[in-house]
């Protein structure tokens, strides 16, 4: 019954980031038109994520579900060797020709008698791409000597990278993909042959343009099937609700229609409704071999198959099934059970894919907690290394002792019958080098970490530890205890994709600290006696000047200025007392050597103020760019920002950011640096403006604007978060200047503090840890074609600007702060 093509010829429309919204209405008028006739079935079809092209295109045609890995592999695809219905199609002597996305190509070599690929990665291009694809229809409709042909057009998905799903350019490309339908349609039309149309997307598009998440608009996709000839009656048809599908019941229900084997490795089921012509029994068959090929699939992935509740409904379905064919029941009452036999074998068909899928997603349990283990393992030999640097010592012999224990532990575990890794217990070159890689970690660590607690107590330690994080102020605990905090927060879902939550209240809590800090710093000059105790220190340095390594006609710089404000006086002769006489108390080490001049920070109402508007930006950039699940899909300042009738606004405010940029970075350059650095500035504008998202002022290079993106590659970044960089550059210039000087925070503590700020950063570009958010292309500025290499280097420093940014202003001013501290050290070797 399904060992022939039900349809002489089936054209197979894949248009890359079809939403559901997207197709019908008034943007494709054909489609729309076509819901009203017999000739049509619309479904809405759900994606198993990731929801990117490699992965969607295996499901299609193979009817199983890819897993994660393939999103790397999309990047590389090689040969598709499992069971699949275009291998089937060419083993059964089809002719099938292909046009479009390459990666067809690299899953599918030598299956086509003509076909053409074109490169998925250049997401700057929407038009070419395309055209590249049309201009091949004219003369295969012509001929028409397919017997399947695929379209896969990429030109929407690359809209969406660059401009998002509400851009003018979507309603034109629409209408573009809705005119090739149609011509496709009406060419089958003139035949006599039944013929089908089948038009879906491999995966949606999230509201910000991305995809590869797991949103609403990225998992639902239209599926429309157009038959033209004798099976199309063209009738009129009541509204019928859209029914919901899997994406992966597409393969069993292709491979029927075109009468082929199922791919072995499918779990979809098999959708009737698209069989026009069929009375309920041969749909029925075709649910029956269905079930079949999926119950064998159970069989080989479960071990007690049997007890499954879905295979044993399709046991009792199959039985009734046959007894419902040799029965002589009325029409009437044999149609009424022919629906209910339907139902079951659907439910049950259903069910074992259930099963299925969740005995094939299983976790290395082993592994996960070997993984574990040595992460911890290495933590504590760190925090025991740097509270003992001065035990360096290591035993050969204890190493040797614990790599055996190790390695017998390891051997247990691998040949006991409850516990396998396929990862850490195969004989594979990959997992022997794991194994041996975690032996040796774990004797190292091991080792090391035995060692250094050696005459001591384990509780001493901790205690010691927790002791000195205690003494610490309350930013140094913050900044530790956050830390820790957001680690363990990484184990609930939740908080991994609203992880930019715990990034805001963080870096907001840390700068109220600071001030509240500076504040309780000034209240309590204030209620002392400071005009007494700077008097009694005057007295003091006028008396025994050459104590403090300076001589008395030296004085005469460190005099105030005359001021009526009392308060204010009190504070600059307390800032210059502390500044420029007091000592550090480890200065001296005996009573001839002249002790060494410290600055002690003493912070101002203005530090404070300067604090206040660095929370204030970061207020601003946290509605810059919404992002995580539950608030992405809320307006945010960015979405307003890049509307068409913002664009003057927009080039306003980018122009305004660079030259802010400039004039921060102005009073630490050179003159040549200045001119290089504003060159670079003026090319970030240039290649923004040459692609039509900002107001040109001077005629581009070319069109898209390529040579001024390679002289500086700052404008890898979306044109309305240049404005964030700008921020950020300010926010950099007021740490350095008010918060910097004024918290007595060693390294580590500075470091955490930095990785705070990257950490906020990341997030307020818009990114998350959906690979939705990624801006894909940012990897492809300044190039004129597809450099896989280059591309990755852009798409990470486009993604982790904002990290890499704080992280350079930590090393800048761990930096001069180095050098400062060998200044003072000269100055008062030079005192002596």
């Amino acid at each position: 019954m399904f060992s022939e093509m039900l349809y002489e010829k089936v054209v197979v429309v894949l248009i890359d980031a079809l939403r559901v919204d997207f197709a019908g209405g008034e943007q494709m008028p054909f489609l729309q038109s076509k819901k009203e006739l017999d000739g049509m079935n619309s479904f809405v079809a759900i994606v198993k994520p990731p929801t990117v092209t490699l992965p969607r295109i295996k499901a299609l045609t193979t009817g199983s579900i890819p897993g994660f890995v393939d999103v790397v592999m999309n990047f590389g695809s090689s040969s598709l060797t499992e069971d699949n219905v275009v291998t089937q199609m060419k083993h059964h002597g089809k002719k099938m020709v292909f046009y479009g996305d390459d990666t067809w190509l690299n899953l599918f070599p030598d299956h086509f008698v003509r076909y053409e690929g074109t490169t998925s990665f250049f997401v700057t291009d929407y038009t070419e791409v395309d055209n590249n694809v049309t201009r091949h229809l004219e003369k295969e409709l012509s001929e028409l000597d397919f017997d399947m042909m695929v379209l896969h057009y990429l030109g929407l998905d690359h809209i969406g990278h660059i401009a998002g799903p509400v851009s003018p350019l979507i309603g034109p490309k629409l209408k573009e993909m809705d005119d090739i339908i149609r011509n496709i349609y009406q060419e089958l039309s003139k035949n006599d042959v039944p013929s089908l149309v089948i038009v879906c997307g491999d995966h949606g598009m999230s509201d910000q343009g991305g995809h590869g998440g797991a949103t609403e608009s990225e998992i639902k996709v239209p599926v429309i099937f157009l038959r033209t000839g004798e099976i199309s009656s063209q009738k009129k048809k009541k509204d019928i609700p859209v029914h919901e599908i899997e994406q992966i019941d597409l393969a069993p229900t292709l491979s029927l229609l075109l009468g082929t084997p199922i791919p072995k490795n499918n779990i979809g089921t098999v959708v009737t409704d698209v069989f026009a012509g069929f009375d309920i029994q041969q749909k029925l068959v075709a649910l029956m071999v269905n079930g079949l090929q999926v119950s064998e699939v159970l069989q080989h992935n479960v071990a007690d198959y049997e007890l499954d509740k879905g295979y044993q409904l399709y046991t009792r379905t199959h039985k009734s099934f046959l007894t419902w064919i040799n029965s002589n029941m009325s029409t009437a009452v044999s149609l009424e059970q022919g629906f209910k036999l339907r139902k079951q074998f659907e439910d049950s068909i259903k069910l074992m894919s259930t099963k299925v899928s969740s005995s094939i997603t299983q976790y290395d349990g082993y592994g996960l907690v070997v993984s574990i283990v040595l992460l911890w393992l290495i933590l504590f030999t760190l925090v025991s290394m740097d509270r003992n640097n001065r035990q360096k010592w290591f035993s050969w012999q204890l190493f040797l002792i614990v790599l055996l224990i190790g390695t017998f532990s390891h051997m247990t575990v691998c040949t006991s019958d409850w516990i396998h890794s396929d990862l850490l217990c195969d004989s594979t070159v990959l997992s022997r080098g794991l194994q041996l890689s975690m032996l040796g970690i774990f004797a190292v660590m091991m080792t090391s970490l035995i060692c250094s607690f050696v005459g001591r107590s384990v509780l001493v330690i901790l205690f010691s530890t927790f002791k000195d994080i205690c003494r610490k102020g309350t930013i140094s605990i913050l900044l530790q205890i956050g830390t820790v905090i957001h680690t363990l927060s990484l184990l609930s879902s939740s908080f991994v994709e609203e992880e930019h939550q715990t990034w805001y209240f963080f870096i907001i809590t840390i700068h109220i600290l600071i001030i509240k800090n500076m504040c309780e710093q000034i209240f309590q000059l204030k209620h002392n006696k400071t005009l007494n105790i700077s008097q009694k220190e005057n007295s003091l340095y006028e008396t025994e000047p050459v104590k403090y390594g300076l001589k008395s006609d030296s004085l005469k710089e460190y005099q105030l200025p005359n001021t009526d404000n009392m308060v204010e006086r009190d504070f600059k002769e307390i800032h210059l007392l502390h500044s420029k006489v007091y000592h550090n108390k480890n200065s001296c080490s005996n009573e001839k050597q002249v002790c060494t001049l410290r600055e002690e920070p003493i912070p101002s109402r203005r530090n404070i103020a300067m604090v206040i508007v660095v929370l204030f930006l970061y207020r601003l950039m946290r509605s810059w760019n919404q992002t995580g699940n539950k608030w992405l899909n809320i307006p945010d300042i960015g979405d307003w920002l890049i509307r068409p009738e913002n664009v003057y606004l927009l080039s306003v405010l980018v122009a305004v950011s660079i030259l802010v940029v400039f004039l921060c970075k102005l009073m630490w350059m050179s003159i040549l640096q200045q001119f290089i650095y504003s060159i670079g500035l003026v090319c970030v504008y240039l290649h923004k403006s040459a692609n039509g998202s900002l107001v040109q002022i001077l005629s581009p290079s070319d069109k898209n604007g390529c040579l001024e993106a390679q002289i500086v590659y700052t404008s890898l970044l979306l044109p309305h978060n240049i404005i964030l960089v700008a921020m950020m550059v300010v926010q950099d210039l007021l740490i350095e200047l008010h918060i910097w000087p004024n918290l007595k925070f060693s390294i580590s503590d500075w470091t955490l503090y930095f990785l705070w700020m990257g950490q906020g950063t990341f997030f307020y570009q818009g990114n998350s840890n959906s690979i939705s958010t990624v801006d894909v292309s940012a990897g492809y500025i300044g190039l004129h074609d597809y450099q896989p290499i280059i591309v990755g280097c852009l798409l990470t420093l486009s993604s982790y600007g904002g990290i890499i940014f704080w992280m350079l202003s930590l090393l800048k001013l761990i930096y001069w702060k180095s050098h400062q501290d060998k200044d003072e050290d000269n100055k008062s070797t030079i005192r002596r």
